[in-house]
C-alpha cells in the first residue's frame, strides 16, 4: 500500500535552460576553443578573461540549480518530517517485537539442532539394527521392514515437537560493538585504523615531510 501519504501534483513540470544561458555558454564556448597556448603576457590576459568567464558561467549555473531545486527539495523534507513523526514509534515497536521473537527464534533453532542430531543418530541406530537383523536372517535387506520405517518416521516427528519456533521468520544475527579502549585496540590490530585524509592535509600545511607518504604539487589558475 503506497497512497499512505497525500501525493503533491508535481508531473508535467519542464525544466529548461533558459535561452539566455545557451547564448552565454555558446559565447564562452567559443573564446576559450580559440585559446591553445599561453606563451606571453597578452595570451595570458586573454585566457584569464576567458577562465573567468566559463568560472562565472559555472557559479551561476550552480546557484540557478540550487534555487531551482530549493522548493522541491523543501516538499522532499516536509515529506520525510511528517513520515518519520508517524512512524517513528511504529518502528520502535516492531524493533522491540523483533528483538523478542528473535531471541525465541535462536533459542528454538538451538533445540532444533540438537533434537535433530539425536534424531538422526537414532536414525542411524536403527539401520544398523535392520541390517543386522536381514543378515542374521539370510534376507538381503532391499528395503526397511515396516516397523523400522515406522520408527523413523516417528523419531522424526519427535524430534519436530521439540522445539516451537515459528515457520517463515527468518532472523539475523549482527555483532555489535562499542570502543572503550582506543589505544589498547591501536596496539592490538592496528589495521582497523585507516588515515584520515582530511587530517592529512591539515598536516602537510604545516610539512610535507610525513614519513609514508608521497607528495608532489600541481597547478591550476582560479
Amino acid at each position: 500500500m503506497s497512497d499512505l501519504i497525500t501525493q503533491p501534483k508535481i508531473k508535467g513540470i519542464q525544466i529548461e535552460i533558459v535561452a539566455e544561458a545557451e547564448e552565454i555558454k555558446v559565447n564562452a564556448m567559443i573564446c576559450s576553443k580559440d585559446i591553445t597556448s599561453v606563451d606571453d603576457g597578452f595570451e595570458a590576459t586573454v585566457a584569464s578573461g576567458a577562465q573567468g568567464t566559463l568560472r562565472q558561467l559555472i557559479k551561476d549555473i550552480e546557484s540557478s540549480r540550487k534555487l531551482a531545486k530549493a522548493p522541491i527539495l523543501e516538499i522532499g523534507k516536509e515529506i520525510d518530517g511528517i513520515a518519520k513523526d508517524f512512524i517513528d514509534e511504529v518502528k520502535t515497536e516492531e524493533e522491540r517485537i523483533g528483538k523478542l521473537l528473535g531471541a525465541f527464534q535462536r533459542v528454538e533453532r538451538d533445540k532444533k539442532i540438537v533434537a535433530e542430531r539425536q534424531a538422526r543418530i537414532a536414525e542411524q541406530k536403527i539401520l544398523v539394527e535392520a541390517s543386522e537383523a536381514a543378515l542374521a536372517s539370510g534376507e538381503a535387506m532391499d528395503e526397511l521392514s515396516e516397523s523400522a520405517q515406522q520408527k523413523i518416521v516417528r523419531l522424526r516427528q519427535e524430534a519436530s515437537a521439540k522445539h516451537e519456533a515459528v515457520k517463515g521468520v527468518r532472523v539475523r544475527t549482527t555483532t555489535k560493538f562499542e570502543i572503550v579502549d582506543e589505544a589498547e585496540l591501536l596496539k592490538a590490530r592496528s589495521d582497523l585504523f585507516s588515515p584520515d585524509a582530511a587530517k592529512i592535509k591539515q598536516a602537510l600545511k604545516l610539512t610535507i615531510n610525513i614519513p609514508g607518504i608521497k607528495t608532489w604539487e600541481e597547478s591550476k589558475a582560479y
